[in-house]
């Protein structure tokens, strides 16, 4: 790692070495996917799954020494990294592989020939860098919030007790009352897929003889609990409190 240097760390650090290749600190990678999976295990999976190869695809250094066994470090490859970042599957995936994108295209880009262009290409480089950087904390925000808003849900019970459960922080998130908060789901479900979730509720209880059923119960019925899942999601995560009359 003394013979690296840092040429990106906007999100997670990006590294050269005396060669030129672009280089990714597997434990990082893994700490910033927020995995909870025992990071030895993770890296080992992903290089047996996908057949990577060491020399080729990433290296491996020794830590230092604290008194104990030293453990196994590895560096990947810019495209290893961002093929790892992909098949995690999940929005802070993507939006990781979309950085290491972003730094590749920096690196490549056409060298100033003169002091003038210098200048400009500084000034423009700055520019975006703050946009990107900003979006990008926005992004990380909007993954964290979710992360944590899933991790606060009751991860044992059924996808109805989710539901319920993501409707119930909604209410404690906004300081309303439980039934005010499934009237906001409602209206958001609503808008969503341009229907009128109430009036169906009611026919359906109607044509099969139910004294009552619930929004969680509905859903669960006609293979749409996905969909509600999906709305609870983004009002958990939305910056815009929802009205209703």
């Amino acid at each position: 790692m003394n013979q690296l240097k840092t040429i990106a760390n906007e999100m997670l650090p990006v590294y050269e070495n005396e060669t030129g290749e672009k280089l990714v600190s597997a434990r990082e990678l893994h700490k910033q996917l927020f995995s909870r999976q025992e990071f030895t295990n993770w890296i080992k999976r992903r290089i047996e799954n996908y057949g990577f190869v060491e020399g080729d695809d990433f290296l491996t250094t020794l830590s230092k020494s604290t008194g104990g066994r030293p453990s196994t470090e590895y560096l990947l490859l810019i495209d290893t990294a961002k093929e790892i970042a992909m098949v995690e599957n999940n929005e802070q995936g993507r939006v990781i592989r979309k950085y290491f994108i972003e730094v590749e295209k920096r690196s490549r880009a056409k060298q100033p020939q003169s002091i003038e262009d210098l200048i400009i290409m500084q000034a423009n480089s700055v520019k975006e860098l703050k946009q990107e950087v900003a979006t990008t904390k926005q992004e990380l925000i909007t993954v964290k919030n979710r992360v944590d808003n899933w991790d606060k849900v009751n991860p044992d019970g059924n996808e109805q007790q989710k539901l319920n459960n993501m409707i119930r922080k909604y209410a404690a998130d906004n300081g309303i009352a439980f039934p005010e908060s499934w009237r906001h789901f409602r209206k958001s479900f609503n808008n969503a897929y341009k229907t009128n979730i109430k009036a169906l509720m009611k026919n359906y209880q109607t044509k099969h003889g139910l004294k009552s059923i619930t929004a969680p119960q509905y859903l669960s019925m006609i293979d749409r609990l996905d969909d509600g899942i999906r709305v609870a999601d983004k009002m958990l995560n939305s910056q815009t409190f929802l009205t209703t009359r």
